[in-house]
């Protein structure tokens, strides 16, 4: 059974400054930029506003720059002009390869960098029908009591499956967000909380009532840094990630494939992109299959997967392993090597 959505009021503001008004007069009111994920939560009455602010007539908001040395992605910049951009594609070539594999051509070419990275979260009990939640009895994230993933306790497992933000938490990525209070700038390692509930933080830099995304600011990387993006899905042709992984590697050497500084990011295992901890002592390091096991080692104490999506959360998480050693391998070869002669991904 299928229900409409709610009704609610369509606004379109020709500039941020006119969103800031609808806002400040609407203060229940939503933010719609690409609609890929919004639209479809309005129809399963996930989301129940009163008015909708489209915001796709400003035009400020679009665009990459070279801006110093930063690379600035305006929010509503789509996914597909992310991914073929030539400047992220030679300064930031995981950007351009993760935000190829989101979704399809047709969502790509719908969905924004900045819905991406405020992608709500996600759960094989929230992401249904009306129908069918009120048939469970809804769940903690949305009318419910219950998580039905995890019965017995009063936190949401629902899982953040965005693609981009784990290579912008490997650079350092810092949003820039206005509201009818005023602008500020956060890091996206703050901009995310640890509860499924939300789909950003509540914590000091997540977003707040009325707060809209406006750029995303990432550092280039310094010569000698490489990164990859690995994604697990069940359809190579549109779906969210099971497990997603970035990894970035700043080599002290390279023709010894000696590890500088290494850094690693899970997408849809854990409420938030999680970055891995526990990494320091690769510093120094040779990038081999003693790395990759430490690797592997770290991941999978970060790495939560639950009940949330069809795949079995056992069999998420060994994947966590095996796209560590994927994303090893490829940048080993990048140094025209394979990892060692066993190596299975060679």
């Amino acid at each position: 059974m299928t229900y409409p959505s709610a009704p609610y009021d369509l606004h379109q503001p020709a500039s941020v400054d006119e969103a800031m008004a609808l806002m400040t007069r609407y203060p229940d009111a939503l933010y719609l930029a690409g609609g890929t994920d919004l639209v479809v939560n309005l129809r399963r009455r996930i989301r129940e506003p009163g008015h909708v602010i489209a915001l796709r007539r400003i035009g400020d908001l679009r665009g990459i720059a070279l801006d110093g040395g930063h690379l600035t992605i305006g929010a509503l910049t789509t996914i597909s002009a992310v991914a073929a951009h030539p400047e992220v594609q030679r300064r930031m070539p995981a950007l351009a390869e993760a935000a190829g594999l989101v979704a399809g051509p047709t969502i790509r070419n719908m969905g924004t960098q900045g819905g991406n990275l405020c992608l709500d979260t996600r759960c094989r009990y929230y992401n249904q029908s009306f129908f069918w939640r009120k048939a469970n009895d809804f769940c903690l994230k949305k009318d419910g009591e219950v998580c039905h993933v995890a019965p017995g306790g009063s936190f949401c497992w629902a899982a953040y499956s965005g693609d981009t933000a784990p290579v912008l938490l490997l650079h350092d990525a810092e949003l820039e967000l206005v509201s009818p209070q005023g602008a500020r700038r956060v890091t996206l390692a703050e901009f995310y909380g640890s509860d499924g509930r939300w789909s950003v933080g509540t914590e000091p830099g997540g977003l707040r009532p009325g707060e809209l995304l406006l750029r995303v600011h990432v550092p280039l990387p310094p010569a000698g840094a490489a990164c990859v993006y690995e994604k697990l899905r069940v359809r190579d042709s549109i779906d969210y990630p099971l497990v997603g992984l970035a990894l970035r590697v700043d080599w002290a050497d390279e023709a010894a494939r000696r590890i500088g500084a290494i850094a690693m990011a899970l997408t849809a295992v854990n409420p938030r992109p999680e970055r891995v901890g526990g990494l320091e002592p690769l510093t120094g390091a040779t990038l081999d299959m003693a790395a990759v096991a430490h690797l592997q080692k770290q991941a999978h104490r970060t790495g939560k997967p639950m009940r949330t999506t069809v795949a079995d959360p056992a069999y998420r998480r060994a994947m966590i392993g095996t796209l560590v050693e994927k994303a090893c391998t490829r940048l080993a070869r990048e140094l025209d090597g394979p990892l060692m002669e066993q190596a299975r991904w060679a």
